[in-house]
């Protein structure tokens, strides 16, 4: 399952404002503005995701997809308020990262962090966890997916089953069926 299927992105407006973060060699959405630090990328915008604050005014995007970089970034709880500055209130933030359960999260030497699908309950006001106030930033957990799209039938079963019953999953399956990839799709609360 990726980000952003490709029919999403074609009915996408050419006015709703997108920011593609760590775009790499690909640009998703064609009317996008992205950004990476490698300037050998096809970013429109050469800057350093672990620099604060981003060049861009708050409220400036209704969309932001993070393809496998979060796990990149140093500290998230300052990256994660910075995007809450710069989504508008009730845009999207988009995030795929590896599962904890991934043996591909240990071979990036760059990894610096692992998700499980609790990785956002301190920024969701509807979690428990969000009591403890870490954070300003606010995001209501709208979809959370563990895994990637399988192909074979029982594959596709045992992730429906792992998707109905995350907690019980990581809590006690994960590393004996393991999965790839995690991915969030979380609105900005302001």
């Amino acid at each position: 399952m990726a980000v952003l299927t490709p029919d999403e992105v074609t009915q996408l407006s050419p006015s709703c404002r997108v920011l593609e973060l760590g775009c790499g060699p690909l640009k998703r959405v064609p009317h996008s503005v992205t950004v990476d630090f490698n300037p050998k990328s096809v970013a429109d915008v050469i800057h350093d995701l672990n620099v604060l604050p981003y060049p861009f005014p708050d409220n400036e995007f209704d969309i932001v997809i993070a393809e496998h970089v979060m796990e990149h970034l140093d500290d998230l709880l300052k990256i994660y308020e910075e995007l809450h500055r710069i989504i508008k209130p009730g845009g999207v933030l988009y995030i795929e990262v590896p599962h904890f359960s991934s043996s591909n999260f240990f071979t990036d030497p760059t990894h610096r962090h692992a998700f499980s699908s609790r990785s956002f309950d301190y920024f969701d006001p509807e979690a428990i966890l969000s009591r403890f106030h870490y954070s300003e930033a606010q995001f209501r957990r709208k979809r959370i997916h563990i895994g990637s799209g399988e192909s074979k039938p029982i594959s596709r079963a045992i992730g429906r089953w792992i998707n109905r019953h995350q907690a019980l999953y990581e809590q006690r399956l994960a590393f004996i069926f393991p999965k790839e990839t995690l991915n969030f799709e979380l609105e900005v609360i302001k």
